[in-house]
């Protein structure tokens, strides 16, 4: 039986993958309008990935349906609680205790406001190394923690079995292949008013998957990113959606060995490393990708949360030519050491900023010793 939209959104916040929880509810906003669950669960999500104001807005349209919900108020309460108003928040936990008197949750948050609640760097504090979750809406037992206990236990029986005997090595599958009931029922019926990028025939979804199998087992994740993209913001169906969310799950970060420059001369080799002006064309196609762009960097800037960030300007490492030029930001986990004067390749995630304008989030850097990247 497939499941509802949100039967798999609650799965995806289980499996603490708000991201994929949020896209997915909110390409179905016009089929779930006035619906308390709907709102309720995309406010949670919200909460989760700290973005206080789509939270704030959702559990709002929750509350004009209905209030007396302890997953509601908690998660109103944990708002106030972020902003260090614990007065308010304080209320918010008596009106749970009135409606469910033996809420942990409640008793534990009214607690903490008790003994720390009027120090405010405090609460900042645990609100930076999310220990404030512990106050959030409980969202379930992670699933994945089972699985990947399981994952590690055979993957220990087949090291020992490999040591005994060695046999020859089948190339490993990827995923699971598409039922019949999903090949049939490839292209989704919905009448939803969310926007979709790529109409495809129903064959064309089927390939797209196999497609994104058949590089991730190839161990080409960049293509495999593409075909996944390629669904999730198609005409595909729901559950064919949900299967290609669980590929993109096992995708890994792709180093700069496997993204050749541009300038290569070796065509032995596919090429992952698409070009700006590829990626510039179609931000959502290519959204998530590791690319390694060459040039100089201009407007360098440290930021107070110690984060980095500059201009690259694609190309111009020899000064003649600027094929584009893209934001860069850098993580303070992320952060290199960079000289600004010199040449640069910088590896970084293609993503999109809050206006939609193409932006790389950075990886990691290489700079030439002698100055120059050598052809």
């Amino acid at each position: 039986m497939a499941h509802s939209v949100l039967q798999q959104a609650r799965y995806l916040m289980k499996r603490r993958k708000f991201g994929f929880a949020i896209r997915l509810l909110e390409s179905y906003i016009a089929n779930y309008k006035g619906s308390f669950e709907y709102y309720l669960a995309l406010g949670t999500s919200c909460l989760y990935i700290g973005d206080e104001g789509d939270a704030a807005k959702y559990y709002q349209l929750a509350r004009e349906i209905h209030i007396n919900s302890s997953e509601l108020l908690l998660g109103q309460a944990a708002l106030l609680l972020r902003h260090g108003n614990t007065v308010k928040a304080l209320q918010y936990y008596m009106d749970i205790l009135d409606i469910d008197p033996n809420n942990e949750q409640a008793k534990a948050a009214m607690e903490f406001i008790r003994t720390k609640g009027k120090d405010y760097a405090y609460i900042q504090r645990i609100k930076e190394n999310r220990k404030i979750e512990q106050f959030y809406p409980p969202i379930g037992f992670n699933p994945d923690i089972i699985r990947n206990c399981v994952f590690v236990a055979l993957l220990l029986c087949l090291g020992i079995f490999l040591g005994i005997k060695l046999a020859p090595k089948e190339k490993p599958t990827v995923g699971n292949p598409l039922s019949r009931d999903q090949q049939r029922n490839a292209i989704s019926q919905s009448l939803s008013s969310a926007p979709v990028h790529y109409r495809l025939e129903k064959k064309d979804v089927i390939q797209c998957y196999e497609d994104a199998r058949m590089y991730m087992t190839q161990g080409r994740d960049n293509p495999a990113r593409v075909e996944i993209n390629r669904i999730c913001n198609s005409n595909a169906s729901t559950d064919i959606k949900f299967e290609a969310t669980r590929l993109a799950e096992q995708l890994k970060p792709v180093p700069f060995d496997k993204l050749k420059d541009s300038s290569s001369k070796d065509k032995d080799k596919f090429n992952d490393n698409y070009s700006y002006e590829v990626v510039e064309r179609d931000h959502v196609l290519y959204n998530g990708c590791y690319v390694a762009w060459t040039g100089t960097i201009s407007n360098p800037k440290s930021n107070d949360d110690g984060s980095w960030q500059c201009s690259l300007l694609i190309g111009y490492q020899d000064g003649k030519h600027v094929e584009g030029i893209v934001d860069v930001y850098f993580s303070p986990e992320n952060l290199s050491r960079i000289n600004p004067d010199k040449p640069i390749r910088i590896l970084g995630v293609v993503t999109e900023d809050k206006t939609g304008k193409l932006v790389l989030d950075g990886r990691t850097v290489y700079q030439p010793v002698k100055g120059k990247f050598e052809d």
